[in-house]
């Protein structure tokens, strides 16, 4: 799907990973080559089936696709987001499962402009049968679909020819809090000392997220409690 600028997006994160991001001023991205997802970078089944029609042309494409996955395995770096209107009980299990956790949340426009001249490129989950090196990096398969996922991405080759063994499991990027967070929500089930934990960090090292004289760290949604 196509989201809309307006649309919001979600990064949930440990607390330690919070006070990293407003002390560095600065977003982590991964090696693509080490997240969960063994399929990171690989084209989808009905990708590779396509490429073994007709047979005369499968083991070049083949090879040429294998050549183009490593390449981004060894070169793309992403930081991922979760693109909704509305927070996601499940990804607060997932990335929070302590209950000391945080979401930081934007807009996908304010995202982009805040990492640009990088891009934030909008994850297909359907199984595409176009053979795009393009969408190596943007496609997953559908059983990550909940996640909703936009991820800012940065190619970069960072090999060295004289230490080949040493992996570059990711890089820093310059982003600032105060200019691009819009909201720091506490986990649903946190205690209230958590959340002047978090409301007196964030004060103190990200004073200019005050608005009107309050932070914008606030409560889940999902810690509300019905009126009756």
């Amino acid at each position: 799907m196509t989201y809309q600028p307006t649309t919001r997006v979600w990064r949930y994160m440990s607390f330690a990973k919070l006070v990293w991001i407003l002390q560095k001023k600065q977003l982590w991205l991964s090696s693509i080559k080490l997240l969960d997802d063994k399929w990171e970078g690989m084209l989808n089944t009905q990708q590779l089936n396509s490429l073994n029609r007709p047979i005369s042309l499968s083991r070049a494409a083949l090879k040429e696709a294998e050549r183009l996955v490593k390449i981004y395995r060894e070169t793309a770096f992403i930081n991922c987001w979760n693109a909704s209107e509305h927070e996601s009980h499940a990804l607060w299990r997932i990335y929070c499962p302590s209950s000391e956790g945080v979401a930081i949340q934007t807009t996908l426009d304010r995202l982009r402009k805040s990492v640009d001249p990088l891009s934030v490129l909008e994850v297909s989950y359907d199984q595409q049968n176009e053979v795009n090196n393009k969408l190596y990096i943007a496609q997953k398969r559908s059983m990550f679909a909940y996640e909703q996922e936009v991820r800012i991405v940065h190619i970069e080759d960072f090999s060295d020819s004289q230490h080949a063994e040493r992996i570059t499991i990711g890089i820093a990027i310059d982003w600032d809090p105060e200019l691009h967070i819009e909201k720091i929500l506490v986990h649903p089930e946190a205690q209230s000392w958590f959340m002047e934990t978090v409301t007196e960090t964030v004060r103190q090292l990200a004073p200019k997220l005050s608005r009107d004289g309050f932070l914008p760290v606030v409560w889940s949604e999902l810690s509300y409690s019905p009126p009756f």
